[in-house]
């Protein structure tokens, strides 16, 4: 096995003089320092990574999937689904929050703010305007619980009655400071450069734990959202494997990185307090600013795109 890995190590072909020779010749190099080569340098390993968002007919298991009961699907994973204790045993990377639950449940589904965007507007952006997902109910809220609050710290579109699912990010990669303190450093930033290759991997375990918060006036005091998926509890939730989301992706475009996802199927409900004391842990702990804003919602993915429903297990 390892002399069949040595075979595609970078350098393993070895190239004579000769050969760089009759290559800076046949690209009309001598004189002309500034041509860009037409043809690979000899010896270079071809790169096995298509760098492009695939077509989702040609990806592996997106997220987001529907978790609602008799949900569908598809596609059977090739990677193994981390567990819980595997998740924490990575550090936590990034924290960042949807506009509504990209998921969807039982407990969540209300569709009418997404529907009203993607009438409006292309459901794929890249621009400042975040596609809702699905909310949480509010028939039941009071006129008292929907008193709007004016937050501080957090900015954008976060107000009083709206759903948010939070993305607590956990990667082998690190982040992209130095963590000093080897695989137990918390050491959080802005994006996803920490979880993607902060260390240097090219090849980074990535378990996504997500949950699903209504903001309501009078709701529960949580005082360290920052780590709520371990403060507040997640006994109703599943892990399955899937990609990353976001707005720049839909049911045409995919992504192309494959991940662990772990989501509470629960909505809670906190304080607005309790949700502006997250972005203030994230800006006074961290020094993160753009994640202080909630991120655009993808489009829930086709059945086709996700894995069968014997892959989304209870979390273990």
């Amino acid at each position: 096995m390892l002399r069949l890995f040595s075979l595609f190590v970078v350098g393993a072909d070895a190239v004579t003089c000769g050969e760089v020779k009759d290559f800076y010749k046949s690209e009309q190099c001598c004189g002309s320092p500034t041509t860009v080569l037409s043809n690979p340098v000899p010896g270079t390993p071809t790169c096995p990574y298509n760098f492009n968002k695939p077509a989702c007919n040609t990806a592996e298991p997106q997220t987001p999937r529907d978790l609602s009961t008799g949900a569908t699907g598809s596609m059977v994973p090739k990677a193994a689904t981390l567990t819980d204790a595997q998740a924490n045993f990575l550090p936590l990377v990034n924290v960042h929050f949807h506009l509504g639950a990209e998921h969807k449940s039982d407990a969540y589904n209300n569709d009418t703010d997404a529907m009203a965007y993607d009438a409006a507007s292309s459901g794929r952006r890249l621009a400042s305007n975040p596609r809702p997902g699905f909310m949480c109910p509010t028939d039941t809220l009071t006129d008292a619980q929907m008193t709007p609050y004016t937050f501080q710290h957090c900015t954008g579109d976060v107000q009083v009655g709206k759903s948010y699912e939070v993305h607590y990010v956990h990667s082998s990669a690190g982040t992209d400071n130095d963590a000093s303190d080897g695989m137990n450093a918390d050491l959080l930033a802005d994006g996803l450069g920490g979880a993607a290759n902060g260390r240097g991997l090219l090849n980074p375990m990535v378990v996504v734990q997500g949950q699903i918060y209504q903001i309501v006036n009078g709701g529960p005091t949580v005082n360290d959202l920052l780590h709520g998926w371990t403060v507040v509890g997640h006994n109703n939730s599943v892990m399955y494997s899937g990609s990353t989301t976001g707005q720049s992706h839909d049911n045409s475009v995919c992504s192309p990185y494959v991940i662990t996802w772990h989501v509470d199927k629960d909505c809670h409900q906190v304080s607005p307090e309790s949700f502006d004391n997250l972005c203030k842990q994230m800006k006074d702990l961290y020094g993160m600013s753009v994640d202080l804003a909630p991120h655009g919602s993808r489009i829930l993915v086709s059945p086709t795109y996700v894995v069968q429903s014997q892959y989304v297990v209870p979390l273990a």
